[in-house]
């Protein structure tokens, strides 16, 4: 079987995600179409974290923002792209490669199709709300050209319940670890980019407000300017051994991001036993526990109040922590995650289990309260 990830962006948890599946399924043909948009590294840099059978394919002409010439020219060089394998199964993931690769898609008759959207571009904060509405038209128009939507977590599946959605999604999942290191009772992190979308201005502000806390930013990025707070250390980029021991000697993790799909830097946080302490807003949704893992929170004043709560009580945290762990343990593993796509896959290649796909697969879960696998009815 071969399975062709097409994805516009080279870089962050989209790439993540795409890395997980192929080093999960060893079994199966993975070919990565990937644009050249990247933040922090080199794109043969990024190509090593995929496993030796991987192959890959540029996409010219992808971006992430509209242009009209530039996707007319990507939409053209997909085609010619994908038309060298109609009979392998395509999963789409972005909402630009969701968008571009269900019409190519459509127009070379290729019906095994998924899409991945890992965070909807509708719920953007970064622009207007008639961007917002003009991405919310364009993912109905691109549900008219088909393709199996499989969010990357139950907030994603949910936003996309009424756009050509029908519940069905499979979590991220990563690695679970069993170690055990002391941890800084007032030791805050994050691990990200210092962009628009993680708001590393309200990360800036709680950290000014809470005294207390000792808060690294695990990253660097264009907004680096904005953590200005003399209490906050910036690592700038640092390797994953680097990123994992920040997360094991952490306490409380703190993500002030503004739009999410289920994020990777969440759930490592989570395997690391951190509580946690994220805005409230689709993917975070999934992953907080009020009061049992951690916090969700809708301003600042009321992130302040949680974390010196969370400060003041080190036995509670440290139980929101272990808790977060087994959250992480139970419901989130790469394993799981692998599994999910695989039976996915599958049924896709097979024509007769496709038309079962939906039906097995709320089947299998119904009634599942607790797991993240749940479709939504």
């Amino acid at each position: 079987m071969l399975v062709v990830h097409v994805l516009e962006p080279f870089v962050s948890g989209v790439t993540t995600a795409v890395i997980s599946i192929t080093q999960q399924l060893p079994k199966i043909n993975h070919l990565i179409v990937h644009g050249s948009r990247m933040w922090v590294d080199e794109v043969m840099n990024v190509k090593k974290r995929f496993p030796s059978h991987v192959t890959f394919i540029d996409w010219p002409f992808a971006e992430r923002e509209i242009n009209l010439k530039n996707d007319t020219r990507a939409l053209i060089s997909l085609i010619k792209i994908l038309s060298n394998y109609r009979d392998a199964v395509v999963h789409l993931h972005s909402s630009k490669a969701g968008f571009l690769g269900r019409i190519a898609c459509r127009y070379l008759g290729i019906k095994r199709v998924i899409y991945t959207p890992h965070g909807a571009s509708f719920i953007r904060t970064d622009i207007s709300r008639r961007d917002q509405r003009l991405f919310h038209l364009l993912e109905r128009l691109g549900a008219f050209f088909g393709g199996l939507v499989v969010g990357c977590g139950k907030s994603e599946a949910k936003l996309y319940h009424n756009l050509g959605g029908n519940g069905l999604f499979v979590s991220n999942g990563v690695s679970i670890t069993s170690t055990e290191e002391d941890k800084d009772v007032n030791l805050i992190t994050f691990v990200g980019i210092a962009s628009k979308q993680k708001d590393p201005s309200l990360f800036n502000r709680i950290a000014s407000r809470v005294k207390d806390g000792d808060f690294i930013w695990v990253g660097d990025g264009p907004l680096r300017p904005a953590l200005q707070s003399a209490n906050i250390t910036i690592t700038d980029w640092v390797n994953t051994t680097a990123v994992y021991a920040y997360l094991n000697r952490a306490s409380i993790y703190l993500s002030t991001s503004a739009w999410e799909g289920l994020p990777f830097g969440v759930l490592e946080a989570m395997n690391a036993g951190c509580a946690l302490l994220l805005r409230d807003i689709p993917g975070n949704r999934d992953l907080v526990v009020q009061g049992q893992n951690g916090y969700l929170f809708n301003s600042e004043d009321e992130a302040v109040d949680h974390l010196k709560q969370m400060l003041a009580d080190h036995e509670k945290t440290r139980a929101m922590g272990c808790k977060s762990r087994d959250i992480a343990k139970k419901d989130y593993s790469v394993g799981e995650m692998g599994r999910r796509y695989l039976e996915i896959y599958e049924r896709l290649s097979d024509k007769r289990k496709y038309r079962t796909l939906q039906r097995d697969m709320n089947k299998e879960t119904h009634g599942k309260q607790g797991n993240p696998n749940r479709n939504i009815q």
